[in-house]
């Protein structure tokens, strides 16, 4: 049932340009009113009542551009104190005699009600009111498991890459001691480097100016001749000399 068949519009105002809206009443019109917002909270079927489609948006979104909180049910309870019912049992749809789509002028007539003593209608409108409540606390519970389960499902994802990583190890270690070209690549890179501080270490030392100065002392000493040697009456003087065969360097102080 989608309708306030049965609801008559009264109450203290007429309708006239006198009487303002409660702002409850007005920003609830402005909400359900809008079209943009129509995937979340829209008119019903027969432009006399409204239904909330996702009560979630409808808190996290439009509660908190129009009011000065995100609760839904403190939401539904303020359409109870102003004569609002619930008119599915299936979905959050309200109306109200006097909640009309584009007769603004009857929105005066929705007041917050005070009375003292509670009649038949009352307790009937507290066990809706129970039912929604109830309903909500579902919602919320439902809610409630969905992000415990989406947090389960991260924290379980993070435990077998956590277990992952040691069995890739494991099967990277066997196929290296399987596979004999792994283990000569891995060789080859690590001689790589080796082979490097080799290279390092064939290259000429740079003499120190002390050392050049002493080589070069032996190396500019004239060589000793010894032609005379062969030339005297020693019995070698038959054997042709050309160039002495060898030139000793000599330290000048012998």
């Amino acid at each position: 049932m989608s309708s306030s068949a049965g609801m008559e519009c009264s109450g203290r105002g007429d309708g006239g340009g006198g009487m303002v809206a409660p702002p409850f009443v007005a920003k609830t019109y402005a909400m359900v009113d809008n079209p943009a917002t129509n995937a979340v909270v829209a008119w019903g079927a027969a432009s006399n009542s409204f239904v909330v489609a996702d009560p979630f948006a409808f808190s996290e979104i439009l509660l908190p551009a129009h009011f000065k909180h995100s609760n839904f049910s403190s939401f539904v309870r303020q359409l109870n104190t102003y004569g609002f019912r619930k008119v599915d049992p299936d979905r959050w749809e309200f109306a109200h005699a006097c909640f009309l789509r584009g007769q603004t002028h009857l929105l005066p007539r929705i007041v917050r009600r005070r009375s003292m003593r509670p009649s038949k209608d009352d307790n009937e409108e507290d066990e809706d009111s129970s039912s929604t409540m109830l309903a909500m606390e579902v919602v919320r519970l439902k809610e409630d498991q969905r992000a415990t389960e989406d947090r389960l499902a991260a924290m379980w994802r993070r435990v077998q890459d956590a277990e992952r990583r040691p069995k890739l190890m494991l099967a990277f270690l066997l196929k290296v001691v399987r596979d004999h070209d792994v283990l000569r690549r891995l060789a080859a890179g690590s001689g790589a480097g080796q082979d490097e501080g080799a290279e390092e270490a064939k290259r000429p030392r740079l003499l120190l100016n002390g050392e050049a100065q002493m080589q070069d002392a032996f190396v500019g000493e004239p060589g000793v001749d010894f032609t005379g040697f062969y030339t005297g009456g020693d019995g070698f003087s038959g054997v042709p000399v050309d160039d002495p065969p060898y030139a000793f360097p000599m330290d000048g102080g012998y």
